[in-house]
């Protein structure tokens, strides 16, 4: 089974849906010490709070109770979806000291032995997202600009780099379908992300940037 299969299976879940999950997680990071997490991924805390950007979105983290919450609009909210939330608490919890960059991308089920060995199987987080991409390149480069993405030089029909997180970058790469081919999404990840995330980790991120992504493809 791909590490993906689950961050697919969790999208349009709240984290309150999973009520024992959230629960555990808020009572582990209440009176949380943010001093190592902030130092490290340069964040910036104040006034009880640990503030934490993802996908260029403002989150904060309440120290006394561990609850996080989102910026929408000018008022801050914990209601949250369940892989959005599952990865701020994962790389606040799981970053190492020192964490490193290869440089290197690869896909992110290389970074589990056991999907790699099921590479045949498909791995629907990315065969549903190909799907909404087909035949609709133009829309899906206007989407990855209007949402933070940067284009640079590909041998795919459409490449940009995106950072989740200031410290995590994920290339998207398309290949639209033409006569021989369907439609193909590949996001790559640094070869070193587990110094922040677990493994399963990365699959929250790719499932979000395809959420974010995908309603300026239906649009058109």
């Amino acid at each position: 089974m791909s590490i993906n299969y689950h961050a697919y299976q969790c999208r349009n879940f709240k984290f309150d849906d999973y009520e024992k999950i959230a629960l555990q997680w808020r009572e582990a990071f209440t009176g949380f010490d943010p001093e190592r997490a902030a130092r490290i991924l340069d964040l910036v805390q104040e006034e009880g709070r640990l503030y934490i950007p993802y996908f260029g979105t403002p989150y904060r983290l309440r120290l006394q109770d561990g609850v996080l919450e989102k910026k929408t609009g000018e008022e801050w909210t914990d209601d949250l979806w369940f892989n959005e939330a599952l990865v701020i608490y994962h790389i606040l919890n799981d970053v190492a000291d020192e964490p490193r960059q290869a440089g290197e991308m690869i896909p992110n089920t290389e970074l589990d032995p056991a999907a790699r060995g099921n590479s045949r199987q498909e791995d629907i987080l990315f065969s549903d997202f190909s799907r909404k991409a087909s035949g609709r390149t133009e829309q899906l480069k206007k989407a990855c600009l209007a949402n933070g993405g940067i284009a640079f030089p590909s041998k795919a029909d459409a490449a940009f780099l995106f950072r989740p997180f200031p410290q995590i970058p994920l290339q998207l790469l398309f290949w639209d379908e033409d006569e021989d081919f369907p439609a193909k999404v590949q996001v790559l990840v640094d070869r070193y992300v587990t110094d922040y995330l677990h493994p399963e980790s990365t699959g929250c991120l790719i499932s979000d940037l395809f959420e974010m992504l995908s309603p300026k493809l239906a649009d058109e």
